[in-house]
């Protein structure tokens, strides 16, 4: 389950939940205007040079630079777009030429494509416990009540687990599986007042047991109040469904002093993030955070007893992240998972593995 981040001026790339507003349909964009002459009449730009030899005669056809014609193509233009294609792409969406050289901007129905692959290392003697991740998903801007800022987000998933342990008692399987679909909505009521609202439903179990208990609802709901053009303020809760922790408070200060510069000191996943460099159109950040990690599956034990299996941590993590005005990101980070707990929903057997690192990276688009 994803938690919420905010938007406040520049937000850092990736950063998942407050996006910039999406290009809507509609709004044109003039091009800068021809040079007016006196009376008020409206002329193009004059083809001579004024900086050429006046004793010499320029190419024919020069404007200033003469290019010569195509060979075997008299009487046809050279190019299907002799001023470049009408369309093109752009961060959230695309781009479409009209008449006058003005542009019209579109949101893109496919919001991004992600993927994430997460590694718990086994560290540690009898006490170890690994977990290899890889997740797949979607979002899809949707417009909701006509509202082209506010999008409703659809976002389908998938992601796989791979177990390293523990040892028996625990007798887990070796994979655990989640299939789910996330709704979230981010209205914004005033210019000072935005929620942030989401709700998950999903299958999350290994697959060889189908129970009621595989069956999982997550949500969230926050609102969000800014103080000034740099601060922000955010309350609310989310609903986890874990073992034995069903419901956390969220909330706290969302601080923007610089464009370079978003603090997010935010529980349960604060984030400070700052801006190196840009690289050509690529911006590079780097970060600190930290996370409250794990999840719940129903699984099928030895002897066939069908159980609810639940696993925590808490996870200090430090990153690189880029963002391209194409709209092509990623990560990669390293953290430090303590504090970790192996949980049944109905057998009084716990385990607690030792502490270990944890790597992750992942792409967008």
């Amino acid at each position: 389950m994803q938690f919420p981040t905010f938007d406040s001026g520049s937000p850092p790339p990736g950063a998942t939940p407050y996006r910039p507003p999406p290009l809507t349909g509609g709004a044109a964009t003039a091009s800068s205007p021809p040079p007016a002459t006196f009376g008020g009449r409206v002329e193009p730009a004059p083809a001579w040079d004024a900086y050429t030899n006046p004793n010499t005669s320029p190419a024919p056809g020069s404007a200033p630079y003469y290019v010569p014609p195509p060979v075997g193509n008299a009487g046809q233009p050279p190019y299907l777009f002799p001023e470049g294609l009408p369309w093109g792409s752009d961060q959230g969406g695309f781009v479409l030429g009209q008449p006058g050289g003005a542009t019209t901007r579109f949101q893109r129905l496919m919001d991004e494509l992600r993927s994430e692959f997460t590694w718990l290392a086994p560290m540690g003697g009898e006490n170890k416990f690994g977990m290899s991740s890889l997740e797949l998903y979607s979002t899809f801007a949707l417009p909701l009540f006509y509202n082209t800022e506010s999008p409703l987000l659809i976002t389908p998933g998938f992601a796989a687990h791979w177990l390293d342990g523990p040892p028996d008692p625990a007798d887990l399987p070796p994979r655990v599986y989640d299939a789910y679909l996330d709704a979230a909505w981010k209205p914004r009521v005033t210019p000072w007042l935005s929620g942030d609202l989401g709700v998950r439903v999903g299958v999350y179990s290994d697959f060889e047991t189908f129970s009621s208990d595989a069956l999982r609802l997550m949500g969230r709901g926050l609102g969000v109040l800014r103080l000034t053009p740099t601060t922000q303020v955010a309350l609310g809760a989310v609903y986890l469904d874990r073992i034995p922790v069903k419901v956390l408070p969220a909330g706290g200060v969302i601080w923007t002093p610089t464009p370079d510069r978003r603090y997010e000191i935010v529980f349960p996943n604060p984030k400070l993030a700052k801006r190196l460099i840009d690289i050509g159109t690529t911006e590079w950040w780097c970060y600190i955070a930290g996370e409250y990690g794990g999840g719940r599956w129903a699984v099928e034990r030895a002897g066939n007893v069908e159980d609810d299996f639940g696993y925590n941590d808490i996870r200090i993590i430090g990153g690189l992240e880029w963002t391209a005005l194409s709209g092509l990101s990623g990560f990669f980070e390293v953290g430090y998972v303590f504090n970790r707990e192996i949980i049944f929903q109905n057998n009084p057997y716990q385990f607690d593995p030792d502490d270990t690192i944890m790597v992750r990276g992942g792409l967008s688009f």
